[in-house]
């Protein structure tokens, strides 16, 4: 009797446990926003991916974007960055990481919005209720 009751009580100990991540993996869906906002008409080269999805190549006009919507893995380890390039410079960057200071500080909720401009790249802060300066670009 001892016995089940330890094999019980360590089943819920395990599901509790697991229930925050579970939930995150399995029930959320995360969207990330690439948007050009440069000047003159600049096109904004976008090359996003994963280790397990390459979302290609993508040209983006002047006032465009590029979204997608992902669930983060079973283990919360999921990443996604992107290598922006445009006649002016370029950068590669993580776009999404599972940890929480990153998502503080970096997207609101379950989305994320970087905006391209000629002296940056931005990130949407939900805190501060606009968007705030993430990455200069590297030179070409």
């Amino acid at each position: 009797m001892k016995m089940k009751w330890l094999m019980v009580s360590c089943l819920v100990f395990l599901v509790a446990a697991c229930q925050a991540p579970i939930t995150n993996s399995l029930l959320n869906h995360f969207t990330e926003h690439v948007i050009n906002n440069l000047n003159n008409s600049s096109t904004l080269e976008a090359h996003c991916k994963s280790k397990d999805d390459d979302l290609g190549l993508r040209r983006l006009a002047a006032g465009t974007e590029f979204n997608w919507t992902f669930r983060v893995n079973f283990w919360s380890t999921t990443l996604f960055f992107c290598d922006l390039r445009w006649a002016n410079g370029h950068k590669a960057f993580d776009v999404y990481c599972p940890d929480d200071q990153f998502l503080a500080k970096k997207c609101a909720y379950n989305f994320c919005r970087w905006s391209a401009r000629d002296d940056g790249i931005y990130a949407f802060s939900e805190k501060k209720n606009h968007y705030v300066l993430a990455h200069k670009w590297d030179p070409k």
